[in-house]
């Protein structure tokens, strides 16, 4: 939301693992380049740095191993010092809404206004009588400042500052096409953190961070059924321990897959009362939790609507000899967010 178009690298940081991407500019995108690299455990807590070093490190890895060059890099914010939200206000010039928009989010914002980045995108200009709809964004300054003095440390260059939900919804609309009125849920699950985002005809409806993810799964293996750290993430990608009892674990997923759609639910039963919107019509996953095992199945059987694996790289040229030995579907979900990130470039 903050800043101007121009060649990036896309940087995802997630509490797991960071990772890298750099497109081709021009109309046509080509994956030129991208990089996944881990990051210490509980180095970032819901959406909040922790470890400095350890992510400092992790960026530092994938420019040494990959080869980046370019400098300028846009970079996601997401986590609980950041607040997305859909208002409606009178109807006024573009100039005049930025004026006018810091006195309108003294009423959504529950931070010091002084505190905090604002940017606004005008969403529907004739809503109602002499109002229109805006998607407001709002983002700590003490969160950007840390991100782009921890950039700065690595001569990196923050040219954009997005959210990780637009994000999203730049890699499917770049990669998709639906019908106006096709309302579609954008779920990205992360290790600690779901990002959702709920778009119709090319605006946001609803955006919101949910602190449940993949390590819950992991966290529940480990307690209900005394695997190790190793075992229980392997447990997560399909790969059960020998001896270990498939009932067991069977019954951590089923546990762990219902906590996950209740979030889920939640979120769009928040939609339903802010917008009016009462159902979504499809819904793209996304992340490494989009790849368990099961997963997919269980979550169409909940919702009972078409649900699939986001592809962020339909509509990008790629050589697939770069994603081996995971595979592109393994690799690319996972990059989703940072895909998402670089197409801010051109």
């Amino acid at each position: 939301m903050f800043g101007k178009k121009k060649k990036v690298i896309g940087l995802d940081i997630g509490s797991s693992q960071t990772k890298m991407v750099e497109l081709s500019s021009g109309k046509s995108k080509k994956l030129l380049n991208y990089g996944i690299a881990k990051v210490l455990p509980d180095a970032i807590v819901e959406g909040e740095i922790i470890d400095r070093e350890a992510v400092l490190d992790s960026i530092r890895t994938l420019i040494e191993t990959k080869g980046f060059t370019s400098k300028d890099v846009v970079i996601g914010l997401a986590g609980r010092d950041v607040i997305i939200k859909r208002i409606t206000m009178d109807r006024m010039s573009e100039s005049d809404t930025r004026e006018q928009i810091k006195w309108e989010a003294e009423q959504y914002v529950p931070f010091d206004i002084n505190e905090v980045t604002l940017d606004f995108d005008i969403v529907n200009p004739n809503f109602g009588e002499n109002q229109q709809e805006v998607i407001l964004v709002a983002a700590k300054n003490e969160l950007i400042n840390n991100l782009t003095s921890l950039l700065k440390e690595l001569n990196l260059k923050p040219t954009i500052i997005d959210t990780t939900a637009f994000a999203l919804q730049n890699v499917y609309e770049f990669n998709y096409q639906t019908a106006p009125d096709e309302i579609v849920g954008l779920i990205h699950i992360g290790a600690g953190m779901m990002v959702i985002n709920v778009i119709k005809g090319g605006s946001c409806l609803s955006a919101r961070d949910v602190y449940y993810g993949v390590n819950a799964f992991i966290s529940k293996l480990q307690k209900e059924v005394g695997f190790n750290y190793e075992d229980a993430a392997n447990a997560v990608k399909g790969t059960i321990p020998v001896g270990a009892s498939q009932d067991s674990v069977q019954g951590v997923f089923e546990s762990f897959v219902n906590d996950l759609s209740t979030h889920i639910e939640r979120s769009l039963q928040f939609l339903s009362s802010v917008t009016g919107e009462e159902k979504i019509n499809r819904m793209y996953l996304s992340g490494g939790g989009a790849l368990i095992p099961n997963l997919l199945e269980f979550l169409k059987r909940r919702f009972n609507i078409p649900i699939e694996i986001l592809n962020p790289l339909k509509n990008i040229i790629y050589d697939p000899t770069i994603f081996t030995p995971e595979g592109v579907d393994v690799t690319g979900p996972i990059l989703a967010q940072a895909i998402g990130l670089a197409l801010r470039g051109e």
